[in-house]
């Protein structure tokens, strides 16, 4: 293992995505797949001072359908002044839907709560309270018995510790709208600089009615919307927006009905980027987006005929009830890649710095990350004394390549035509050291358009040992000591010389 790090940039190794969630909103999910109610919330108040909880909150019929991931959320809050986190447990909160009996029950969580027959529980809270990050407190779920389409009232109390009293309403409906989106998880075949149609599909798959519709196409990464609906307000750069938000406050979608929105997307893909992806997500305009789906503020609506929905079969791809629906589009413009190997002149027991590596040479473009790995089988008979390093924090740096034995696996970002990218090797030769190779493997998570000539991603590196190469190997010091020396005579001759001229004069 080499003990000082190569001066590299990081390396990105693909397209990375990750997603942090709170251990503790985590375990409350759990909680909630569990019970017999699960549950949507509509969209969150901004949060103030006091008790705050939405207004409307959807759980399950006694029976049905499991909710979606995306709507298992109840958030509770109290906070009152500068008051944070959960502190000592002294204030109280209690939960009660004895009002709805017939339609609603509560099921308690946490330490600290007494639930009183299953319609109302007392729990034991700091001085502020939230129900992501306070393990005390309650949900509802549907009574035996109760239908879709029923509703009832969870009321909520606090008690503050000095006495102040701050209460909270919210009105549970059982069951619920589920609003699906189609879309192909990708779009092939497209050509480099055309237009291609995006079909926009919705379809209820919950038991009420949705009352309007909201749909939003976001996180448009090199592609252009080339129509903009009236009924549509959109975000970003002007030449390029990448949100159209969309409402249609008059629709009414029924349990299992679909509705396509005419005449769909209009996309017009990138000229050199092999690739382009968007999502879509759609909610019930009376329960709002969901869980952080954020809409973008401002924008500016669009100068074009409206997005006409109709109430019909259609659209192409898969449902979905993600938070988010993905789609990729990739265009008929592949990237021609070629390893990059080399040829070694060094000394048997010499070290020297090998650079092996890949060259884009286009037409297409992969994008950021690329879409290769460099395979590099390290020549018999040496040994690897230095290897390219990553820098993950101050003087915190772990190797760029993954190593089994004498190959190394190592992501490569090279990506935009007419580039190439080398990492750095620094090795020791032994008396008998032979030759090494390169290869380039593609991603597993990435899927580019097949390169076109795949007889160049193999590359020698070559290994050429004499004594007489001494002189050059990394240490470079038997160069730099006659270049300095060289220099030094010249400058003890000149010395010499001025000072005879002057005795001269005298």
């Amino acid at each position: 293992m080499p003990a000082q790090p190569t001066h590299l940039p990081v390396l990105l190794s693909g397209r990375r995505r990750a997603l942090l969630r709170c251990a503790v909103a985590a375990a409350l999910a759990a909680l909630a797949a569990l019970l017999p109610g699960s549950v949507t919330a509509s969209a969150e108040p901004a949060p103030e001072s006091g008790l705050v909880a939405p207004s409307t909150y959807h759980v399950k019929p006694p029976g049905g359908r499991k909710r979606p991931e995306r709507d298992k959320r109840l958030h509770i809050r109290y906070t009152r002044g500068e008051s944070e986190g959960v502190g000592e447990k002294t204030g109280r909160l209690t939960m009660d839907v004895s009002g709805a009996k017939e339609t609603l029950r509560l099921k308690q969580f946490g330490s600290g709560c007494s639930s009183t027959g299953g319609v109302r529980v007392v729990c034991k809270v700091g001085a502020s309270y939230n129900s992501w990050a306070d393990w005390a407190g309650a949900l509802p779920y549907a009574a035996p018995g109760s239908k879709a389409g029923d509703r009832g009232e969870l009321r909520m109390r606090y008690e503050a510790p000095d006495g102040h009293v701050s209460t909270a309403t919210t009105t549970v409906v059982v069951g619920g709208p589920i609003l699906e989106v189609r879309s192909p998880e990708t779009v092939t075949g497209v050509r480099p600089g055309a237009e291609t149609v995006l079909d926009l599909a919705v379809r209820n798959s919950g038991e009420t009615t949705a009352d309007g519709v909201a749909l939003m196409i976001g996180g448009v990464s090199e592609l252009t919307l080339t129509q903009r609906f009236s009924n549509c307000r959109y975000t970003g750069d002007d030449d390029a927006p990448q949100t159209a938000y969309c409402t249609f406050p008059d629709l009414r979608l029924r349990p299992g009905q679909t509705v396509v929105f005419s005449p769909g997307l209009r996309l017009r893909t990138h000229e050199t980027l092999d690739h382009g992806s968007l999502y879509q997500t759609a909610w019930p305009l009376d329960v709002g987006p969901y869980h952080d789906v954020l809409v973008p503020d401002g924008g500016t609506a669009g100068d074009g005929p409206p997005l006409r929905p109709q109430v019909r079969s259609g659209g192409s791809g898969q449902w979905s009830d993600e938070r988010e629906a993905w789609a990729e589009v990739r265009t008929d413009n592949p990237a021609d890649y070629a390893a990059i190997g080399a040829h070694v002149r060094a000394a048997p027991g010499g070290e020297q710095e090998v650079r092996v590596g890949a060259r884009a040479d286009g037409p297409g473009d992969p994008g950021q990350g690329g879409a290769y790995n460099l395979v590099f089988t390290v020549p018999r008979g040496a040994e690897v004394v230095k290897e390219p390093m990553e820098e993950l924090d101050e003087d915190v740096h772990e190797p760029t390549c993954r190593r089994r034995g004498a190959v190394y696996t190592c992501p490569l970002r090279v990506h935009e035509p007419g580039t190439e990218e080398t990492l750095p090797f620094t090795l020791k030769f032994g008396e008998n050291a032979g030759d090494g190779s390169v290869r380039l493997t593609k991603r597993k998570d990435d899927e580019p358009p097949a390169d076109p000539d795949t007889t160049d991603h193999t590359a020698a590196v070559t290994v050429d040992l004499d004594v007489k190469y001494a002189s050059t190997t990394a240490s470079g010091h038997g160069l730099a000591w006659s270049v300095t020396g060289g220099l030094a005579a010249v400058v003890v001759g000149g010395g010499g010389l001025l000072l005879w001229r002057r005795r001269q004069q005298r």
